[in-house]
């Protein structure tokens, strides 16, 4: 995905940052399982909060384990094993990759369209593999980024427009296959997180947009110009406005016997994402950080 939902990791328990680390290795290793080992290069932090969400919500307590892999030959890593959530998970990262570049082939140009040509081959046999075990979640996919790009052509002077379209797409990725009253928890979650996802992401890539001319919704609700202090304010707190709004979802999951998930998910619930947020909008003094990183980066970040 984007990989804008992170920890504050300074922040975190020395137990609940392994247990990160281990989940974060084990969708990595659960990539490599179910969509190849090239997959495991489109590993992002978005996906493993996924994970975590739907461990928390399935019950499942995989064991920790250790071992090396090609990324770290020379020192035993934690990770989780393998499991239905990881797996899920890594399905449905392999079906959007898939997604996304084929919209970037169809509406981007320059670098992006280049990039996503020379995606496509690798997206291709992922999703291959995905659609075996998730061809209705393909479909569900498939549909919401078709709505997705339907309201972005119509350049309607609203943010919240087509992030409400991303925040229903995250929310049908998020509850697929879930019943009962998890389901509406986990819906109501992907809602919020995923409109949150998209403003970011459009703020994120504002300046590009505008030297390329191409889609943001800031451009058709302010025209051709970067956002104000009193913009970003307002921003900053339409953003606060959605993690807010997630919260009593968040505060009806049952974590059961296992602490860590629900301290690594508060952690980046009120600072990790908070802070992104900030560091994207260049508030309050803070230098603007890339949200979107190589595998490479991210798995640099999370030693």
């Amino acid at each position: 995905m984007f990989g804008y939902i992170r920890t504050d990791t300074p922040e975190l328990r020395v137990r609940e940052n392994e247990y990160y680390k281990a989940v974060y290795c084990g969708m990595c290793r659960a990539q490599g399982k179910c969509t190849g080992q090239c997959s495991r290069m489109t590993l992002s932090y978005d996906m493993v909060f996924l994970a975590l969400l739907r461990l928390a919500i399935s019950g499942e307590d995989p064991t920790i384990k250790t071992g090396r892999c090609i990324a770290h030959p020379f020192k035993k890593r934690v990770y989780l094993d393998f499991c239905d959530s990881l797996a899920y998970c890594a399905y449905a990262s392999a079906l959007l990759v898939w997604g996304k570049t084929a919209d970037d082939l169809n509406d981007e140009k320059g670098i992006k369209r280049l990039k996503a040509r020379l995606t496509k081959p690798l997206a291709k046999r992922m999703r291959k593999k995905a659609l075996k075990q998730y061809a209705k979640l393909d479909e569900q996919i498939s549909n919401g980024l078709q709505k997705l790009a339907e309201v972005e052509k119509e350049g309607l002077a609203s943010v919240d427009a087509p992030a409400d379209r991303f925040g229903e797409l995250l929310a049908d990725i998020l509850s697929f296959g879930v019943e009962g009253d998890n389901a509406k928890i986990l819906r109501n979650i992907g809602l919020h997180i995923g409109k949150w996802i998209y403003i970011v992401d459009a703020v994120d890539d504002l300046n590009g947009d505008l030297k390329n001319e191409r889609f943001n919704p800031f451009i058709c609700l302010y025209g051709a110009q970067s956002l104000d202090e009193d913009k970003k304010r307002a921003v900053a707190t339409s953003l606060k406005l959605e993690l807010l709004a997630a919260e009593p979802a968040f505060d009806l999951i049952e974590f059961g016997e296992n602490p860590n998930i629900e301290g690594i998910i508060k952690n980046i619930i009120y600072r990790g994402m908070p802070d992104v947020a900030d560091r994207v909008l260049e508030l309050d003094g803070k230098t603007k950080r890339q949200g979107k990183k190589t595998s490479r980066d991210k798995t640099r970040k999370v030693k």
